[in-house]
């Protein structure tokens, strides 16, 4: 059973069946970008290990599972809504987001 969107271990709407598809295609090798974070890791995870799944995720995915406008609108939103969110490391993550549409 998949998560509801707004859950907090929802995968911004990413099936776990789709990841675990993507990886079998690839032989099973689990590449950098099939590494999806729930959005309670994305509120919570440490900065260090969040900037490299969501580097990943954003920029290194394979095309299943290249997020769409609205799911880093999402993770924008929660960084944004973190306690931590001036700090420099999650401004940093913040700024490496891939534009959406309409955004330069």
């Amino acid at each position: 059973m998949t998560a509801a969107p707004s859950e907090p271990a929802d995968r911004f709407g990413i099936p776990e069946e789709r990841i675990i598809a993507v990886i079998k295609a690839h032989h099973g090798v689990i590449r950098d970008g099939c590494c999806i974070p729930t959005r309670r890791e994305v509120a919570t995870l440490d900065t260090q290990r969040l900037e490299w799944i969501l580097l990943g995720w954003w920029w290194e995915s394979p095309t299943e599972l290249i997020p769409n406008d609205q799911q880093v609108a999402d993770v924008l939103a929660i960084l944004r809504a973190r306690p931590d969110a001036q700090s420099a490391e999650i401004q940093r993550i913040i700024a490496q987001a891939p534009p959406r549409e309409g955004e330069e």
